[in-house]
């Protein structure tokens, strides 16, 4: 009887309401890819084989730092949340990001740490790292953090309690 009881009742539905919907421009993904391969051939061409060799390494190494950054910023903010974060490959998201839906006001904090962490690490390079480490260090930071500060200079004005769900097509934010 009781078990009847509450079948017959309302069920919990989350509604979620689409507040905007930002178009990812197929230009705008082979521009990204061709400002990665404008820096490699202008690191290159100053620094020659060694500015390539760096250039390969300091991508490696500042894919790397982003992933950690990420991971223990998510497990000292949102520890549930690490579970909708994984590494992705489609353009231009790459590297350490939501495969799930994920609040704006999460996406914004790590991106805040995130940005001035690897900053920060640059920094603490500096006087060991050869320079063409350190430019390369800066270049592929700024090169990941391009498409998600532009995302979020998009969001500028939106509640942080809304959902973002990122596509290689379309950015969709919700609010609840």
């Amino acid at each position: 009887m009781a078990s009847e009881s509450l079948l017959n009742q309302d069920p919990v539905i989350y509604h979620y309401k689409l507040i905007r919907k930002i178009p990812l421009r197929p230009e705008a993904r082979y521009s990204y890819i061709t400002t990665a391969v404008m820096g490699i051939g202008a690191i290159t061409a100053i620094y020659r084989w060694q500015g390539l060799l760096n250039t390969l390494i300091g991508f490696l190494i500042m894919t790397a730092i982003h992933a950690v950054v990420l991971r223990l910023t998510l497990r000292r903010v949102d520890e549930p949340s690490m579970k909708r974060w994984a590494f992705r490959y489609d353009w231009p998201w790459f590297g350490p990001l939501p495969v799930m839906d994920t609040t704006l006001w999460l996406f914004r904090r790590l991106h805040f740490h995130l940005f001035i962490v690897g900053c920060c690490i640059v920094g603490l390079l500096y006087p060991w790292a050869h320079s063409s480490l350190l430019v390369s260090l800066v270049y592929w930071h700024f090169w990941l953090l391009t498409p998600r500060v532009t995302l979020l200079f998009n969001m500028i004005g939106e509640k942080g309690d809304g959902v973002l769900r990122l596509s290689s097509d379309e950015v969709s934010y919700y609010h609840r």
